[in-house]
């Protein structure tokens, strides 16, 4: 038994009152978000989370820990660590808010997925893209905790916190999903690529969606319910932290949110909906977070080190090469990209062995050691650390535009890059497919 495809059959199936129930699943739960209403909505959720928590959206801190909680299986003593020390590594996943907020990112991307009947076991057409996942999940995981956070903690949520090492991680950014494009295109890495031209749904729309797959979802969000009143049975802010994250992992699975994609397609195909969308939404939190960190409540610094441009380098450079950072690979994992998965355990295999290389390879004496956290707010004061700090997301919003409207240097090559439909990350396109990545959409609002 199924359902009919939802689809747009015109007026008239809209006029009744099943048709419209029809159309409102079709916006909310089939079709892909907007960008900016996706990133718009990740930036509230965001403020709301630093505001009940006293600390924003990051992940690889805890996925560290889940590191060194499997080495802890096997008897190795982590905790000794300097990097566990730092951090901290009591407990497990449940006794902590951090290790919810990951479990609900999880849950709430797997119900997307399923509602939207996009989920379903997908092998990369050459093998060899399994191993390349790994090794770029290694490089994005040691990266991002040689920078003390990924795309998120280091990025979209330091730089509205007014922390200077989130504009270097930016800047290392750059440089590394450069390269990572570089080296993902070389054809000894990139193989014989097989091009395929996706749709602007998910494939399934096309076809009856099957009732046992939105059956599953649906059950597993009430199972998620439930298991709020569990977390929270332990401490009510366990069971809040789980909602934050099943809304962060809807959110990204709706509005593809994926750094990787806002960062290579700029060399690739030179579309920035993303990246502009990213831009804006980071003013929006800019404002949130100074009106809560004057007020005492957030404002995360860490240690501006030579380490923040090297991890950003290289996580820019591993991102692109397992497919997808931190939020892009937790999404379409849980759509059954199975090389996001080898990209999963590659960031938790490359976060823990830069915890045990902190002091075990003198780590954090070489880059970090003496270095200081270095707050906007405390050099420039209130009012201009606000104003540069949107000023500068207004220069990389501009630059984007800009970007995508500049001659490129090979022939062939459109000046600005044609808009194509939004798209739906089993069908790559033919240059993007040799990544193993999700690749451009364009927002339909």
């Amino acid at each position: 038994m199924s359902i009919p495809a939802i689809s747009n059959a015109g007026a008239a199936e809209t006029d009744t009152f099943l048709g419209r129930i029809r159309a409102l699943y079709q916006t909310i739960f089939v079709n892909y978000w907007p960008y900016w209403a996706a990133c718009l909505t990740a930036a509230i959720l965001n403020i709301f989370l630093l505001a009940y928590w006293g600390g924003a959206w990051g992940l690889t801190a805890e996925l560290t820990r889940w590191g060194g909680h499997m080495l802890q299986a096997v008897g190795v003593p982590v905790e000794n660590w300097l990097y566990f020390e730092d951090i901290g590594i009591d407990g497990s996943p449940i006794s902590r808010g951090s290790g919810w907020l990951l479990i609900g990112m999880f849950g709430g991307a797997l119900i997307a997925a399923l509602l939207s009947g996009s989920f379903r076991i997908r092998m990369p057409q050459q093998r060899r893209r399994l191993l390349q996942g790994f090794v770029g999940g290694v490089l994005a995981g040691f990266g991002a905790r040689l920078a003390m956070g990924c795309n998120l903690g280091s990025f979209f949520s330091a730089v509205p916190q007014f922390s200077l090492h989130g504009w270097v991680f930016m800047l290392g950014l750059f440089p590394g999903t450069y390269l990572g494009t570089k080296i993902a295109l070389h054809p000894r890495v990139m193989g014989r690529p097989r091009a395929r031209r996706r749709p602007s749904r998910p494939a399934t729309t096309n076809k009856p969606l099957k009732v046992s797959q939105q059956a599953v979802g649906a059950l597993l969000a009430v199972a998620l319910i439930a298991l709020t009143f569990y977390a929270g049975g332990t401490e009510a802010a366990f069971a809040v932290m789980l909602l934050f994250g099943i809304g962060f992992g809807f959110l990204i699975q709706r509005g593809r949110i994926c750094f990787t994609s806002a960062f290579r397609e700029m060399w690739i195909t030179r579309q920035g909906d993303l990246g502009r969308a990213l831009a804006f939404s980071m003013m929006i939190s800019t404002i949130g977070f100074a009106v809560l960190i004057y007020n005492g409540i957030g404002g995360n610094l860490q240690f501006v080190h030579p380490g923040i441009l090297i991890g950003g380098i290289l996580f820019g450079i591993g991102i692109v090469l397992a497919g997808g950072c931190e939020s892009g690979w937790i999404y379409r994992s849980m759509e059954g990209y199975v090389q996001l998965w080898m990209a999963g355990l590659g960031t938790i295999a490359g976060a823990t062995f830069l915890a045990w290389g902190w002091d075990g390879l003198g780590i954090y004496s070489t880059f970090v050691e003496g270095w200081p956290a270095i707050s906007l707010v405390d050099v420039w004061g209130w009012p201009t650390a606000i104003l540069a700090t949107l000023g500068l997301l207004v220069a990389w919003y501009l630059l984007i535009t800009w970007w995508e409207t500049r001659q490129p240097a090979r022939q062939g090559i459109p000046a600005v890059a044609p808009k194509v439909p939004q798209v739906q990350a089993d069908a790559p396109t033919p240059v993007a497919s040799t990544l193993g990545a999700q690749q451009t959409q364009t927002p339909t609002a």
